[in-house]
């Protein structure tokens, strides 16, 4: 993708995600963030058997659809949960969250491009990219923010990953297909292979891709966002 179609792209979605954010409530029924998906807090209690405190990140995290939850479920304990994002309406969203669900003590929210987030070396026990990575700019960027990554991670800590693959659009009215506006749409087996190569050695907890489809209200017209969902998490041995 060249740079002007990436800048089209990052647009697009900011202009989406910013608008979405304004008009919808966290955990609003109907809408993709009424809850959080399953896995994040299925792997998140994964390390909890163990372990009682956390040190997480949540890249890409929105306004808190998954960053409230884990706080919410590590209130009590000594842990500390960064979200990062880089659209300010999601920066300002979480922090507000945070403070009414009332886990502002252990919620931090910063304001960062995922491509180029500096992450602390063997720092981090569980991170969360979800619907994130498909965000960089190309496939060199995507692998050196995974390397980032697993160098924050410590041993036995856990990385989910969701990202969408595959992606189509088409206008709802018409049924037109458009080409779709994503920074980085990796066919579904591609993407999977690149993770599967990167993270060979750590230990695949979860491995699976469905098809998932969202209306939304990203261009002049109503489209239906169409993509192979690829979930990944894995354990660092």
């Amino acid at each position: 993708m060249g740079n002007e179609q990436f800048e089209a792209a990052r647009k697009a979605e900011a202009g989406y995600h910013s608008n979405f954010y304004q008009n919808n409530e966290l955990f609003a029924s109907g809408t993709w963030m009424s809850r959080p998906m399953p896995m994040v807090m299925d792997m998140l209690e994964r390390l909890l058997a163990h372990k009682e405190e956390l040190r997480v990140l949540d890249l890409g995290c929105g306004v808190g659809r998954h960053t409230i939850p884990i706080a919410q479920r590590l209130a009590k304990t000594n842990s500390e949960v960064i979200g990062v994002d880089l659209l300010d309406e999601a920066v300002d969203g979480l922090r507000k969250y945070a403070k009414e669900y009332q886990v502002e003590h252990i919620v931090q929210a910063v304001k960062a491009d995922v491509e180029h987030y500096a992450v602390e070396s063997n720092y981090f026990d569980y991170i969360a990219a979800c619907s994130c990575l498909e965000h960089v700019s190309n496939k060199q960027a995507f692998m050196e923010a995974i390397d980032r990554l697993q160098a924050g991670t410590r041993t036995g800590g856990i990385h989910c990953i969701t990202m969408s693959t595959n992606v189509e659009e088409k206008e709802i009215n018409t049924g037109k297909e458009i080409k779709p506006l994503i920074e980085l749409n990796l066919p579904t087996a591609e993407a999977i292979a690149i993770l599967e190569d990167a993270y060979k050695g750590w230990n695949i907890l979860l491995q699976e891709h469905v098809t998932q489809t969202i209306e939304e209200e990203k261009y002049d017209e109503p489209t239906q966002f169409r993509c192979e969902l690829l979930r990944f998490a894995v354990q660092k041995q």
